[in-house]
């Protein structure tokens, strides 16, 4: 057995150092294994131990990806709607809606995406309009007798060869 003294700053004297202090502590096998277990679950703890706060961002950010997804398509919409109630207006196409909840003739005929399309069903459906207003309500051939087969003539020469006539 060696023994060593030391003196610290202040002077004193220290106990000498044994062998079996200098060795340390030994461990049974249950203890290293319960030793290295919880080691393994602080490390797994400072690895992913902003796992839920990374979740709940990652939660956050893909609310916030369908709210913004559904804004642009309400701004879709709307401008849509817009651009068919301007057209509709330039052209004198009724947006009002009938008087059983019927749809609107700008709903009806105003189907296109585009600015172009609108104002190419616009101008047809304002031309058609006042065609019909231009001529009228018309039906074709309304009105108009067609005689087929005998005709007026065929019967008086019937008759007049069946009781004889004055001639």
């Amino acid at each position: 057995m060696t023994t060593t003294t030391t003196t610290d700053t202040t002077g004193t004297e220290t106990k000498p150092d044994t062998d079996q202090t200098q060795q340390g502590k030994t461990f049974t096998e249950a203890e290293v294994n319960d030793i290295v277990r919880d080691r393994l679950k602080q490390q797994a703890a400072n690895k992913f131990g902003d796992y839920d706060e990374l979740k709940t961002k990652a939660g956050t950010a893909q609310t916030l990806e369908e709210r913004l997804g559904t804004l642009e398509s309400e701004l879709s919409s709307t401008k849509a709607s817009a651009l068919r109630t301007s057209i509709a207006a330039e052209f004198g196409i009724s947006t009002k809606k009938g008087p059983k909840g019927e749809p609107s003739d700008a709903d009806l005929f105003l189907t296109g995406s585009d600015q172009d399309t609108l104002t190419a069903q616009a101008s047809r459906l304002a031309e058609t309009v006042a065609d019909r207003k231009k001529n009228g309500n018309v039906a074709p051939k309304e009105g108009v007798t067609k005689q087929t087969g005998k005709t007026n003539t065929d019967e008086r020469e019937f008759v007049s060869n069946l009781f004889g006539s004055g001639d």
